[in-house]
């Protein structure tokens, strides 16, 4: 209820003023977290032209790329966004679809980065968001196991 809302709100000040980036950005960001991706990836594509400076939104394109089943473009804006600003977060988010399209060298690159800069953040700020600890853990459970199942040459 709150994101039809949010959707609303949104839509309304985009009416009222539909050059401001920000509003693109978090019309994205309500889409992408109700599974409408197709409009996640109309508004985050309108946020970039708007403002193609802000590495968030590239990243938020990548995911809602590979939720599209579009991996080489997913990866070309994780890569812009990362190429732009180096954040954990792009990081992590990058290995998980490395992983879920079976680039396991690849996403244990990726998460290998992820970790660097996890490990640099102050306690407080690796522990403010337990999606991230999550994702981290499982993640890190994932390429253990994958790396066993290739020092034992395959299932």
């Amino acid at each position: 209820q709150r994101y039809v809302a949010a959707i609303a709100c949104l839509k309304k000040a985009l009416y009222l003023d539909p050059f401001e980036w920000i509003i693109s950005y978090n019309l994205g960001l309500v889409h992408l977290n109700t599974g409408q991706y197709a409009s996640a990836f109309h508004f985050f594509s309108a946020s970039i032209n708007l403002k193609p400076d802000f590495p968030s939104s590239y990243m938020y394109l990548a995911i809602t790329l590979a939720r599209l089943d579009d991996f080489e473009n997913a990866c070309s804006a994780y890569e812009k966004a990362i190429e732009m600003e180096s954040d954990h977060l792009f990081e992590l988010n990058y290995a998980i679809t490395l992983y879920n399209n079976e680039e396991y060298e690849k996403a244990r690159q990726h998460f290998t980065d992820f970790e660097k800069l996890f490990q640099e953040l102050d306690e407080e700020t690796r522990n403010a968001d337990p999606e991230v600890l999550e994702r981290r853990q499982t993640l890190q459970a994932l390429l253990q196991g994958q790396d066993a199942v290739t020092k034992r040459g395959g299932l």
